[in-house]
């Protein structure tokens, strides 16, 4: 439900001024029955309806659970511009969170913008038809907590334990003092039109701040818990963000259209909680391999084990155990820094073609799957030695001389362990350049369609 009172008006000749003050009040409620059942009686037809056995525990089935959370806002904003040539905006928010205590469950975040169009204001070159300077500071906040997640709750299982009820502690340890997080913005950039406004190009560069991050980080499982809620942190992303746009060709019948956009992204882990300079936040099924969070690289780094070389490139192997030696090293960041498009339309005459291709560059993937592969025998890095055995040659630990045939009979061993253990070997990078859509289109000449009868207006 939304309330807002708005003023506009001019004054003083030159300026203009738009204002509005307003109320925000949002509800979510969250109505869910669960129930269980043995035994489908149409076979694959999955449905509650279908179920052969309905409840066999009906101490504890069917169940209804219900979430509800709400906020409450108040907001405003004030915009002056002076002959349209100088703007300035100034807003501010306050939000109520239900999802967390009184006392931290408020947060106030202002912005202020400004932009500048110096094409109105100086003369500029005859080629540039348009040039705007803009900068902005502005703050967000936000509750990421799930409705009663931040006080401790039991659940209450009736006949649990020999018919006597039993209560279930979470194995979350919760926080009641969890606040709001905070992502502060700031950003420039300009907007520039050339030739009849035929070339524009738009650069931004931004710089994002993120603090009292809503995470669950891993504690002790001494302490009856696996985890939990805490605000943590100070994470940065800084970057740039390009358009370029164009109209290479038009004439009476054909036209084209084109666009270029690029933005780069860099992000970095400053800070988490108290003590914790590495926050894990996936991991794979195996090899080792986990995406973490850790202070001094970007957010989502990919942390796995690579086979060790020495100083000369030459392969180290554990002399006992007769396989590579490995290391603990980030193999790379989850989520692309570099990220493409670009937009081709094609007109001519009632026939219109659009082309849209996007790339993404600069991140890695750990592939499950080809991780069992290999230690079945089913890639092809696993051919080498079938016939024969596999010759290991480089150098030990303490770098000695290291020479190993491993047989055929013990290949299995060998790969298996080769694909449980390294995961640089299952990490690929994840760059590439897509076809995203294809639109050929045609456009009716609806007025010479005799059958076709256009109704007429009142």
């Amino acid at each position: 439900m939304n309330a807002i009172l708005a003023y506009n008006t001019d004054f003083l000749s030159n300026f203009g001024l738009n204002a509005f003050v307003g109320a925000n009040r949002e509800r979510i409620s969250n109505l869910s029955t669960n129930l269980r059942g043995i035994d489908f009686i149409v076979p694959n037809f999955i449905s509650y309806t279908n179920l052969a056995t309905l409840n066999p525990s009906t101490t504890q089935w069917p169940y209804r659970s219900e979430l509800r959370s709400g906020t409450n806002s108040v907001f405003g904003s004030l915009d002056l511009n002076f002959k349209s040539i100088v703007f300035l905006s100034v807003t501010g928010r306050q939000d109520w969170f239900s999802t967390l205590n009184r006392g931290n469950n408020s947060i106030f975040y202002p912005s202020v913008g400004t932009g500048i169009i110096l094409s109105d204001l100086v003369n500029m070159p005859a080629a540039v038809n348009f040039f705007k300077l803009r900068a902005s500071w502005a703050q967000v906040g936000s509750s990421t907590v799930a409705p009663e997640s931040i006080n401790r709750i039991y659940t209450f299982t009736p006949g649990g334990f020999n018919g006597v009820p039993v209560q279930n502690a979470p194995n979350t340890l919760q926080n009641p003092d969890i606040r709001p997080l905070t992502v502060t913005t700031t950003e420039g950039g300009f907007e520039v039109q050339f030739l009849q406004n035929r070339l524009s190009v738009d650069a931004t560069y931004y710089s994002r701040v993120t603090t009292n991050d809503i995470l669950q980080p891993a504690i002790s499982n001494t302490s009856g818990y696996l985890a939990g809620n805490q605000n943590v942190g100070k994470i940065t992303n800084r970057g740039i963000e390009l358009l370029i746009s164009a109209r290479p060709i038009r004439t009476e019948e054909f036209t084209w259209n084109t666009s270029f956009n690029f933005a780069y992204n860099q992000s970095k882990i400053i800070e988490l909680a108290p003590g914790i300079t590495n926050l894990t936040i996936g991991t794979g099924i195996s090899s080792g391999v986990s995406i973490v969070n850790a202070v001094g690289l970007p957010y989502g780094s990919v942390l796995g084990w690579r086979m060790k070389k020495d100083a000369n490139g030459t392969q180290v192997y554990n002399a006992t155990s007769g396989y590579e030696d490995r290391y603990q090293d980030y193999l790379g960041v989850a989520n692309p820094p570099y990220t493409m498009g670009f937009s081709n339309t094609f007109t001519y005459k009632r026939f219109t073609m659009n082309v849209l291709f996007d790339a993404k560059f600069g991140a890695v993937a750990f592939n499950n799957m080809w991780i069992y592969a290999m230690r079945f025998g089913l890639t092809k890095g696993t051919l080498p030695g079938r016939e024969t055995g596999v010759q290991l040659d480089g150098v030990d630990q303490q770098g000695n001389k290291f020479s190993k045939l491993w047989p055929v009979v013990d290949l299995d061993t060998y790969y298996n362990n080769r694909g449980a253990n390294y995961s640089e070997l299952a990490t690929f990078n994840t760059d590439f350049v897509k076809l995203r859509s294809f639109i050929l289109s045609y456009s009716l000449p609806v007025n010479r369609l005799k059958f076709l009868k256009r109704e007429k207006k009142p």
